[in-house]
């Protein structure tokens, strides 16, 4: 005999399937952007991935945050499949990816180094600007900086400290603190924090926006070290340090420089198109260019860093 409240039940059923494959093929074939960022712009990406979708709801942005030179490298060694690159040393653009790998460079925000600690961290309520150097080096006292050749704030961790020195007129402080036993390193920046709020480790150094965005406290460096001042240029252009090339087993050198951010758009991008809306979106005074002033850091430009025409011209109009 027919049963019609089990026909209903088996219809419904698969009315329900043929509905769920369809919400499932329309997610599938959302637009897809794909940003690679550096760690330190964690925070203000998400927020900026949440207003960008916001306003283009047809596009899922994918993000994966790192140390910027290894994200560079993943895209020309790797293949690495990335239609925005953000990172926060401009110059790792310039070294890393041009020409061969991407035609322009955009400046648009800067930063500076700081001395991180939390609330487990030793000699907390006595360390400053004057004495931070020495409470580091205490031999009961853990701290640490991310890896140079895939970090930028890794190599800047290193310059800054190159700076104290003669800053301090503490000779072979350096050395001395390359040598430290309770130093440590770490992949990326942003790995330093959850051992600082732990109290796995004491002291880091990381950008002050980070520091900021997790609430964790700070030394706030003189401004002839924390390589914030585009003033102090030639200062800090006097201290150097030497990493990994662009070719395997070749070295480069890096000079201190003031920090500033940079991004383009790889030659590899699969989603040319989609690419240029969110470069234009990030770089927009009324869109994603606000979110990094919000979470501590300050505006550059933006601006072209070398040859302007070779910007593309949907991005001009956006540049200072």
């Amino acid at each position: 005999m027919f049963n019609t409240k089990k026909f209903q039940k088996f219809l419904i059923l698969v009315f329900t399937v043929i509905m769920a494959m369809t919400f499932a093929g329309g997610a599938l074939a959302a637009e897809k952007v794909t940003i690679y960022h550096a760690g330190s712009l964690a925070a203000p990406m998400a927020k900026i991935e949440a207003l960008y979708e916001a306003a283009y709801p047809g596009v899922d942005v994918l993000r994966e945050s790192g140390g910027s030179a290894a994200l560079a490298r993943k895209i020309t060694d790797l293949g690495g499949g990335c239609d925005v690159f953000l990172s926060a040393d401009y110059m790792v653009i310039e070294k890393l990816l041009r020409p061969a790998g991407a035609d322009w460079n955009v400046t648009f925000a800067s930063n500076a180094i700081v001395l991180m600690y939390g609330p487990k961290s030793k000699y907390k309520d006595e360390v400053n600007t004057k004495n931070w150097t020495k409470v580091m080096m205490r031999p009961d006292v853990r701290w640490g900086h991310s890896e140079p050749d895939a970090d930028p704030c890794g190599y800047r961790s290193l310059l800054v400290l190159q700076l104290a020195e003669k800053y301090y007129g503490d000779k072979g402080l350096y050395e001395r603190a390359m040598k430290d036993p309770q130093r440590a390193v770490r992949q990326k920046a942003i790995e330093l924090v959850a051992m600082v709020e732990s109290g796995a480790m004491d002291y880091a150094f990381e950008y002050k926006s980070v520091a900021v965005q997790h609430n964790l406290s700070y030394v706030e460096l003189p401004k002839e070290i924390n390589l914030m001042d585009p003033a102090l240029d030639k200062e800090y252009a006097t201290v150097s340090i030497e990493l990994a090339g662009k070719e395997p087993g070749t070295k480069m050198k890096v000079k201190g420089e003031p920090i500033v951010y940079g991004l383009t758009i790889p030659k590899t991008a699969p989603n040319a198109k989609g690419a240029m809306s969110f470069v234009k979106f990030v770089l927009d005074p009324k869109g994603g260019l606000p979110v990094f002033q919000n979470m501590g850091q300050d505006i550059v430009g933006p601006s072209s860093f070398g040859d302007k025409s070779k910007v593309p011209a949907e991005v001009t109009p956006l540049l200072k």
